[in-house]
């Protein structure tokens, strides 16, 4: 069978380039180790989705199914432990537009599931046997003995691919010796919006708001061996733990659901195709959730391939050509080696007990807080609005 296009890996982006990719009719194939049909149950996660996101999701008929379940993040605030001095966001200062929306991972998984439509090729449960890239095209023998040729094939597997050591495209790897813990909780107070990441030694703690107003998610990251303790802990034990964390300015809390652990790593692939392969998402950068860009960041990718295989299409050029391909590197290359830098950098500095470092971080929170034109590059940067595909 021949399709204009390949996707390997049917997460949430693979199966988002894929409905990209269909709405600029070409000809879709997308493959998946697991039973598509049949999801693994969501966990608690949820996903800080940036305006940019948004606009894409909107762009490709997924966003009315989240919308009315979305809860928007007006507002930001970031204190350094028990400092005084803080970092407050605030969106009015770009636009009218929230600098965000905190959506289930839940809710978009079905969104994504209610966009697919039988035009979309599904290879599912199936992986394949083996990929070479001879004769101007891609060719893929299934686990079944099917054959599927293409001119490109995205490779949208995560973190844990085969694909791209299978075509030795090296990358920088390492494990943070630190893990997340994700949970969701009722509060008494309304959260009016308002995100908030505090630091402490151990790294970031974040509180997200949810849909409701009553209820936020917490993503509590620390030393590996003291989240392991943490998640030993009886309900009532672990909830004195967070309180020490999350303060009183929502009033008293309690867990909404069981507590979810995650080891954290580090990956950077140092090229983002060879032949006509090319790495989209956590396969191409899997990076420190410190700033809750994950998703965001492999967004911008779909945004970009897209963009550059419907362009290339128009044009009449072969899109699996090196032409698009340097095109796609040279769009997200910096952006992803930016983010991964700082990101990694941030969490390293906040992690750091240091006084000297202490004292820098505060004056960096203090200078970027009487600064305006600083708040308004972090802003656009923290919405998307800085990406060239906005």
């Amino acid at each position: 069978m021949y399709y204009d296009v390949i996707i390997s890996g049917g997460g949430l982006l693979g199966l988002i380039t894929a409905i990209g990719l269909k709405r600029k009719s070409l000809s879709v194939a997308l493959l998946e180790k697991n039973d598509i049909s049949h999801p693994p149950k969501c966990d608690n996660r949820v996903f800080a989705i940036s305006y940019n996101t948004k606009k894409l999701l909107e762009n490709f008929g997924i966003w009315h199914f989240i919308e009315s379940e979305a809860e928007p993040i007006l507002d930001i605030c970031i204190l350094d432990e028990n400092s005084p001095i803080s970092l407050h966001y605030d969106h009015k200062i770009i636009s009218k537009e929230p600098m965000g929306y905190v959506v289930k991972k839940s809710v978009l998984q079905r969104a994504v599931s209610n966009n697919l439509t039988s035009e979309i090729h599904l290879y599912s449960p199936t992986s394949y046997k083996s990929i070479s890239c001879n004769f101007g095209c891609a060719e893929v023998v299934l686990d079944n003995g099917q054959e599927l040729t293409s001119q490109l094939l995205i490779c949208a597997e995560g973190r844990h691919s085969k694909l791209r050591e299978l075509f030795f495209l090296s990358a920088i790897k390492f494990q943070y010796k630190q893990s997340s813990i994700v949970c969701n909780v009722e509060h008494e107070k309304h959260h009016q919006c308002l995100a908030v990441e505090r630091f402490f030694p151990g790294c970031p703690f974040a509180i997200l708001p949810m849909k409701g107003g009553y209820k936020s998610s917490i993503v509590w990251t620390e030393k590996s061996d003291i989240i392991s303790m943490l998640m030993n802990l009886s309900n009532d034990e672990f909830i004195i733990e967070l309180k020490k964390r999350f303060g009183s300015y929502l009033g008293d809390i309690k867990l909404e659901n069981d507590r979810v652990s995650y080891p954290l790593f580090f990956l950077f692939s140092k090229a983002l195709y060879k032949k006509r392969i090319v790495l989209i998402g956590d396969v191409a950068h899997s990076i420190h959730p410190i700033a809750g860009q994950g998703l965001n960041l492999g967004i911008k990718d779909v945004e970009s391939i897209v963009a550059n295989i419907s362009t290339a299409r128009e044009q009449g050029i072969d899109v699996g050509s090196k032409y698009v391909l340097e095109k796609y590197s040279s769009d997200r290359y910096f952006d992803n080696c930016t983010m991964a830098v700082i990101t990694d950098g941030l969490n390293r500095l906040f992690s750091n007990r240091n006084l000297c470092t202490k004292v820098f971080r505060n004056t960096g929170l203090l200078a970027v807080e009487n600064f305006t034109p600083f708040k308004k590059f972090f802003i656009s940067h923290a919405m998307g609005m800085s990406s060239r595909f906005s």
